[in-house]
């Protein structure tokens, strides 16, 4: 079984407020699901590009399906891998998301663009 989302938001703030936001989302006291966040990777390629690989470990909730399948105190630790692009001169961020453990059973493969609304 496949699911798939498709979502669009527009967020009335500066690029360098969203850019900022993305960057300081974890730790704060309304994501307590997430326990750590590390850098694995970061480095600015010679176009300018900033590119990062974050590593957190999360306590999300699995669908009740597979919390009978793993023990108790497995299923509710996800580690989750954050690649991203950043693109100052296009004002452009893109994520990709994917989850590193219980990959055999299910994966999560977000994927998001941030970019200013250049048609409102």
């Amino acid at each position: 079984m496949v699911k798939y989302f498709l979502g669009h938001s527009v967020l009335r703030s500066s690029w360098d407020q969203v850019f900022a936001a993305f960057w300081q989302r974890y730790p704060n006291p309304y994501s307590k699901h997430v326990l750590t966040e590390d850098i694995v990777h970061r480095e600015v390629t010679p176009d300018q590009k900033l590119l990062s690989r974050r590593l957190l470990t999360k306590t999300n909730r699995m669908p009740r399906w597979a919390e009978r399948l793993f023990p108790a105190n497995v299923a509710h630790s996800v580690y989750i891998l954050e690649d991203s692009i950043v693109d100052p001169q296009n004002q452009t961020m893109t994520t990709f998301t994917w989850n590193i453990n219980h990959a055999r059973l299910m994966v999560r493969l977000p994927w998001s663009l941030r970019a200013p609304d250049r048609y409102g």
